[in-house]
């Protein structure tokens, strides 16, 4: 009796993971059709007619109906606004990102990209300094999540895109005191650890070669010997003291204490390679 019961409970649940895979199956091809109906639009947006965007737009609109509380809901969320703002209807984008943000709440990684979008739509439709502050908003907002750290280096690039380099070194320097006090408030954390990594890279990209690698040692002597690895920032130190300071003893140094700390690194055949260079020299 107990091994019916076994085979019948067994059988049972084989049927429920059919199911359950036929339905996710069901799921995924009925936003895979949807994306290809997107995917007119996104190739050829100026000329596509308006009802065919509204057709895609409304598609995605039950999906997200049918199948709410799911990643592909989100996702197909997204897609609605990207459909607005390739069809340059930004007015529709920013009222949908609006709605997403309140109804997401609770989740500051899914405002935040939304946030983002919104600032885009401005800098789309050609009015930077809206989309600037929409930027910045974004920052403040939500400070923590990971579109939000990337938000100074890209304010930077944009300037650097549109030569003006005075306001892009700026822009670097404005990324490099947020980043430093997100440190000082979230010590000790991986957020942290972060920050202080693109510190350094805002100072690699405004060419400011010592304060990059004062940056990048006080990550080595914060985390070396801990259960993070430091083997890529020392290649970085190395590769700043060659080329662009040109003291091989420090990198050499550099060099030798990696092969030394870590000698199972991925790096390991590079800083050997790199070693054997500047020991010529």
């Amino acid at each position: 009796m107990k091994t019916l019961l076994n085979i019948i409970l067994t059988v049972l649940a084989s049927c429920a993971l059919i199911s359950c895979s036929n339905d996710q199956y069901s799921v995924e091809r009925k936003y895979y059709n949807a994306q290809k109906q997107a995917e007119k639009i996104f190739k050829n947006p100026l000329s596509s007619p308006p009802q065919e965007l509204q057709r895609s737009v409304d598609t995605f609109a039950r999906f997200t109906q049918e199948y709410p509380q799911t990643n592909l809901a989100l996702q197909a969320e997204f897609v609605i606004a990207r459909l607005y703002m390739a069809k340059e209807e930004y007015e529709k984008a920013r009222a949908h990102l609006n709605t997403m943000i309140k109804n997401y709440a609770k989740f500051p990684d899914v405002c935040s990209e939304a946030s983002f979008l919104i600032a885009y739509s401005y800098e789309a439709a050609g009015t930077w300094n809206k989309a600037l502050e929409h930027y910045k908003k974004t920052i403040q907002d939500y400070p923590t999540t990971r579109k939000s750290l990337e938000i100074p280096i890209y304010i930077a690039r944009y300037y650097k895109a549109k030569f003006q380099p005075d306001k892009m070194l700026s822009a670097y320097h404005e990324a490099v005191s947020h980043y430093s006090a997100l440190v000082k408030k979230y010590p000790n954390s991986l957020l942290a650890l972060t920050a202080q990594n693109l510190t350094a890279r805002c100072h690699l990209a405004a060419g400011e070669w010592n304060q990059a690698l004062e940056s990048f040692d006080a990550m080595l002597q914060k985390y070396k010997g801990t259960k993070i690895s430091m083997d890529g920032i020392m290649v970085q130190m190395a590769l700043i003291y060659v080329k662009e300071l040109h003291d091989t003893s420090k990198a050499k140094e550099l060099l030798e204490t990696l092969i030394k700390d870590y000698p199972k690194s991925r790096l390991i055949r590079i800083a050997n390679k790199l070693l054997e260079e500047v020991s010529k020299k």
